[in-house]
């Protein structure tokens, strides 16, 4: 007799179903951690873009979009997932957000991912 499907459930409500009751009990059991959020901080090419370029300097928001080409809105969602995520903060001066790096060390990183990524590449 084949098992009964468990749902799973994934971030915003969404529920898949999973016939194998030892992966769901384990899926279910485990808790977003601080490397998973950043993680997903970085997957897109807007957000790391956004972290260099408060590498040399604290930056208003204002600053992103020009430069970036996008939409001011689109900035501050993108900047919201990056301060979930520990990597950037944020302080007021007068009507202007002013954003910063949590930790120089950041882009001491992401200079290190980017040497793998290009290694890689030269490998294939």
């Amino acid at each position: 007799m084949p098992r009964a499907r468990q749902p799973l459930t994934h971030g915003r409500g969404s529920v898949h179903y999973c016939n194998n009751a030892q992966y769901t009990k384990g899926v279910q059991m485990r808790k977003t951690t601080a490397l998973t959020l950043i993680a997903k901080a970085l997957t897109l090419p807007l957000r790391e873009r956004m972290l260099w370029m408060l590498g040399d300097r604290e930056r208003c928001g204002c600053e992103f979009a020009p430069e970036l080409g996008v939409d001011p809105s689109v900035v501050s969602r993108h900047l919201a997932v990056l301060q979930r995520a520990g990597l950037i903060s944020s302080r007021r001066d007068g009507a202007r957000v002013l954003w910063t790096l949590t930790d120089p060390a950041i882009l001491r990183v992401l200079e290190k991912l980017a040497g793998l990524v290009r290694e890689r590449e030269a490998v294939r």
